[in-house]
Formats: C-alpha cells, sequence, structure tokens
C-alpha cells in the first residue's frame, strides 16, 4: 500500500511538474534554456540510441536527439512524439547493459524515489565512453529555495520533488567512475512582474547565462562513463593470488656437465 502510494505521488509530481513548465512564463523560459542546452550538446554526440528519463510530455525529442533510435522511459505508458515509449521505472532498466550511447535525465532524480538506485542503472545501461546528461533544479539558488518552500506551502503537489545539491551529486557520479563537466547554470536571476520589466530581467539574465554565472536555478550537467569503469565500493573484486618468483641457480659459463658414471660399463 505504501509503495503505491509512493508511486501515485512520484506520477502525481511529474504531471505537476510538465504543467508548470508549460504553463506559467517562468517555466516556459527555463524549458527554452534547457533545450537550447540539451539541443547543443546532443548534437556533438555520437551514438544510436538515446534514452530519456523523467521527461514532461511538452519536450519535443524528436528534434531533440538526432540518434537513430529515441527511447523514453515511463512508468505510466505515456506516449512521446518522435519516440519509443518503455514502460518501467528508473530504479529498473528493462535494458542490456552497455547498450545505450546518452541517457538523459529530465528532472528524473527528483521526483525518484532512490536517485543512487537510478544513476547506477544509467551508469549500467551505457556503453564505454557513453554521455549522461543530467537537468535538475539547484537548491542552493534563491529559485531553488522557493521550490524547497513549495514543498511545505503546496505540499499536495510538491511534496514528492527533492532537490540534491550540485556538489553532492557530483560526488555520486564521481564514485561511479563518470567523468564530470563543469555544469552549465541557467536561470540565474527569475524575472518578476510583467511586460517591459519582465523583458529588461530576462535579457539580463540571458546574459549572466551566456557568462556563466554560477547559482543559477536550474543545470545541466555532462558526464562521460570511462573506459572499464566499475561501480566502487559496490562489489569486491575477487583477487587471484599471485605467483612469487623463486630464483634459481644457473650454471656458470664453460662449466663442465658432470655425467653419473654406469657401472655397467
Amino acid at each position: 500500500m505504501v509503495k503505491k502510494t509512493n508511486q501515485q505521488t512520484r506520477l502525481s509530481t511529474k504531471d505537476h511538474l510538465a504543467e508548470w513548465y508549460d504553463r506559467t512564463a517562468i517555466g516556459r523560459r527555463l524549458h527554452h534554456q534547457i533545450i537550447s542546452e540539451l539541443d547543443s550538446q546532443l548534437e556533438r554526440l555520437f551514438g544510436y540510441h538515446t534514452l530519456f528519463l523523467g521527461v514532461p510530455p511538452n519536450v519535443s525529442v524528436e528534434d531533440l536527439a538526432h540518434s537513430q533510435t529515441r527511447l523514453v522511459a515511463t512508468p505510466d505508458g505515456t506516449a512521446v512524439k518522435g519516440a519509443q515509449s518503455v514502460v518501467c521505472w528508473d530504479e529498473a532498466l528493462p535494458f542490456d547493459t552497455e547498450s545505450i550511447d546518452t541517457v538523459v535525465i529530465f528532472h528524473g532524480l527528483e521526483v525518484c524515489d532512490e536517485p543512487h538506485q537510478a544513476l547506477r542503472e544509467a551508469h549500467r545501461v551505457l556503453v564505454p565512453n557513453g554521455n549522461l546528461i543530467i537537468v535538475g533544479f539547484n537548491p542552493e539558488s534563491f529559485f531553488g529555495l522557493g521550490w524547497l518552500l513549495n514543498r511545505f506551502v503546496f505540499p499536495a503537489k510538491w511534496r514528492g520533488l527533492k532537490l540534491e545539491r550540485i556538489p553532492k551529486l557530483m560526488d555520486w557520479l564521481s564514485l561511479l567512475n563518470f567523468q564530470v563537466a563543469k555544469p552549465r547554470h541557467k536561470l540565474v536571476i527569475r524575472p518578476v512582474g510583467k511586460g517591459q520589466l519582465f523583458r529588461w530581467m530576462a535579457r539580463f539574465d540571458d546574459w549572466l547565462v551566456d557568462h556563466q554565472v554560477p547559482m543559477g536555478g536550474a543545470f545541466v550537467l555532462h558526464a562521460r562513463k570511462q573506459i572499464g569503469a566499475s561501480i566502487k565500493g559496490l562489489q569486491r573484486q575477487k583477487v587471484r593470488p599471485k605467483l612469487v618468483s623463486i630464483p634459481v641457480s644457473r650454471p656458470a659459463v664453460g662449466a663442465e656437465t658432470h655425467q653419473r658414471n654406469d657401472p655397467a660399463k
């Protein structure tokens, strides 16, 4: 019963987040910034299979990913244009090990019950040198602080939204042997008001984003799975005992080889 309730809360939070992106001015603005960044990064990445986790319905996967196969993991079977939907949870992906070239997590960790397990699954399905892109909210910002307050002011909508600090997330990725790039910050300041004031603040925010001023309300983080990477601390490798070489004396050069005398001769 508890598990079913958590799943319903998780789906509800995801739907509310998609609605926020679609119906609010600040949500549409952030959506534009993130999609522009994802399009720029995915355009440079080669791969045959791209997997999206936690994608809101208003993201155009068809225009975003340039790979041959686009997959969307969705627990409720939501159809996403331009992609093949796979019914599953992020913590248990039904894909073979090392079968996906790129994994994009769009706010998947914020609504995930076990974000560590979701990252381990992403690590498992990625090919060596595969790419992982994570989109999330930054709790160490004024915008992120507003989301944390919303969990208490509007618990019915946002109690399932969990924000992780960027340094902590980078530590998790390092433990999984990912090579992590510097995060790209978005929405450094939140435009308020309407009309001229909103447009002026939006232009100033664009300037801050272009110059990569930290403390953005959201971030896009790129990590690469290193070749031969294994998850540290999750399994202990079996070490075979090494053979110790024993020095053996060799005959000196020119020394005679003594033969045993045969008494029958």
